[in-house]
């Protein structure tokens, strides 16, 4: 599970686990428009992005790590 909820003085805090972090950086000379279930995100050439590593159940996601073009850091 990614991250998990905990109800203190009715605020509701996000609480990360560091194992489900990466970084997908764009190593390519192209940039993509990355269709997530929750919207598009843009990732340029050379550019990186912090994100959860469920995003590589994402079958295009997946395609685009396994050709090089992006990587996992």
């Amino acid at each position: 599970m990614a991250t998990k909820t905990t109800a203190h003085d009715d605020n509701l805090t996000w609480i990360e686990n560091p194992d489900d972090i990466i970084m997908l950086a764009n190593h390519s000379q192209q940039n993509f428009i990355l269709d997530l279930p929750t919207g598009q995100c843009r990732l340029d050439a050379g550019r990186r992005m912090r994100t959860l590593r469920s995003i590589l159940k994402i079958e295009p996601i997946l395609e685009l790590v396994k050709s090089g073009k992006l990587a996992i850091e």
